[in-house]
């Protein structure tokens, strides 16, 4: 049941998960937080926190899915493989044989799922950011773009391949760190 859920939710486009979560939370039934996120020019984002809620709850509805099923399918895989076999066979604890034994070795492939979406959340959000009116890198670059500002496009472009390269760097370090098979001794 879960995997259909979190299927159908990843077939679920941003704006759509924008706009019913702007229905249920901030006009028709709920109204407890506003539908847009103004900002005040001069103030710190974090200064508006309930502002943020709903673009935050957007983007995080929209990536988790896929984090989830990848994590659900590295971890099955991994609890089929020949070492946890033999760590269950040794009759260690299965708490022991999820954490020690089969958890660090499906980290690796959730580590670089989220770093590529972490990668797209730095310049694809444009729709969320016009559906909450949020001023942000996607709306700054798609502003360049209409305005045909050639050093603008080109300084996000390379602020977002930096922010992919920094990210996929990062994850490749946990991925190593975490997965007992990749890590040498010294």
């Amino acid at each position: 049941m879960s995997s259909i859920l979190l299927l159908a939710l990843a077939a679920l486009p941003e704006f759509v998960v924008a706009v019913v979560l702007v229905i249920l939370l901030a006009t028709i039934v709920f109204h407890v937080l506003p539908a847009i996120s103004t900002i005040p020019p001069g103030s710190q984002p974090w200064d508006n926190i309930p502002a943020l809620i709903l673009p935050c709850l957007t983007l995080v509805i929209a990536v988790a899915p896929y984090v989830a099923r990848i994590m659900r399918a590295s971890m099955i895989e991994v609890l089929e493989s020949d070492y946890v076999e033999m760590a269950r066979l040794k009759g260690l604890p299965e708490r022991t044989v999820l954490l020690r034994h089969a958890l660090p070795n499906a980290l690796g492939p959730v580590f670089q799922v989220i770093a590529l979406n972490l990668a797209y959340l730095a310049g694809g959000i444009v729709v969320v950011e016009y559906v909450f009116n949020y001023s942000g890198i996607g709306s700054a670059l798609q502003d360049a773009v209409v305005n045909h500002d050639l050093p603008v496009v080109q300084a996000l472009a390379m602020l977002i391949a930096a922010v992919y390269v920094v990210l996929n760097l990062l994850a490749d370090v946990a991925t190593i760190m975490v997965t007992p098979k990749l890590r040498t001794r010294l």
